[in-house]
């Protein structure tokens, strides 16, 4: 996602989520202190607005995020928090910068591990940036069946060519039944204490297609590929795709038209997890 305005306005629904999980796990924010990290930041909006003030008032919190964009306009809209600062970071790198390795107290996260290939990879390296006794609040999405839309468009000679890797964009622990198990099955591997881990089942209301098409178009990540003169093309037909597998509700505009409110229903996880104290 490289888009930072277009994701800026159609993000609603991740900040309405975020909002939720942060409400009700405020009394454990509230005693994060020392360095902290939120990963997968974006734009910096929940950063700044929803995370850092509910942090200990001695809390340093900074932003990271693969995408320059998002970084860059988060550097410049925050610039003057002083409690804040900026970084640009792949959470799924093969080799993390030595200088933020177990350097932080507490990690955050909300709705970026759903975009990660490796989710192994990307749990690990959150283990390697926490200091031993460090906290991490990380929730994503784990099932949304909009994502069959990508399957069902690769399948379209017009589209093939710029979604070879769709599979690639399908949130890990789709593929799962279960998926509350394998997650907790990972991060036991991984080495951390569970300290919460649920899967909560989700629903948001689009009112109408244009706002799902905004959304849809904000978060895309094969949209940027497509040449100009098949994009319009493509942007109605993942819309539709996607709407396709929704529940709609015919509404009726001021000019009479008919119009369809969008409900969307999701899965999430949600893990609160800890890196333990080594004893000898």
């Amino acid at each position: 996602m490289y888009m930072v305005e277009e994701y800026e306005n159609a993000s609603k629904s991740q900040y309405c989520d975020a909002l939720e999980i942060i409400e009700e796990f405020e009394k454990e924010m509230s005693e994060m202190k020392g360095k902290c990290i939120d990963i997968g930041c974006g734009p910096g909006d929940v950063t700044k607005r929803l995370i850092l003030p509910r942090l200990s008032s001695d809390a340093v919190l900074v932003g990271a995020d693969i995408s320059k964009p998002m970084i860059d306009h988060a550097k410049q809209k925050y610039q003057d928090e002083k409690r804040l600062s900026f970084l640009q970071l792949d959470i799924e790198a093969t080799v993390l910068p030595n200088e933020e390795i177990g350097q932080f107290s507490n990690a955050l996260s909300f709705y970026c591990f759903h975009w990660c290939q490796n989710t192994w990879r990307a749990f690990e390296n959150v283990y390697k940036l926490l200091r031993p006794g460090g906290k991490a609040l990380i929730m994503f999405l784990a099932w949304n069946n909009g994502f069959d839309a990508y399957v069902k468009l690769h399948e379209n000679p017009r589209y093939k060519p710029y979604m070879q890797d769709a599979d690639r964009y399908i949130p890990f622990f789709q593929r799962y039944k279960d998926s509350r198990a394998a997650l907790r099955k990972m991060l036991e591997g991984i080495g951390f204490e569970i300290l919460h881990c649920s899967k909560r089942e989700k629903s948001f209301v689009y009112e109408n297609m244009q706002i799902l098409k905004n959304h849809t178009i904000a978060v895309n990540p094969f949209i940027s590929r497509i040449p100009d003169d098949l994009r319009q093309e493509f942007e109605d037909a993942i819309v539709r795709e996607i709407a396709s597998r929704k529940i709609l509700f015919p509404n009726k505009t001021n000019n009479d038209q008919e119009e369809y409110s969008i409900l969307d229903r999701y899965h999430i996880l949600v893990a609160y997890i800890k890196k333990p104290i080594a004893t000898c």
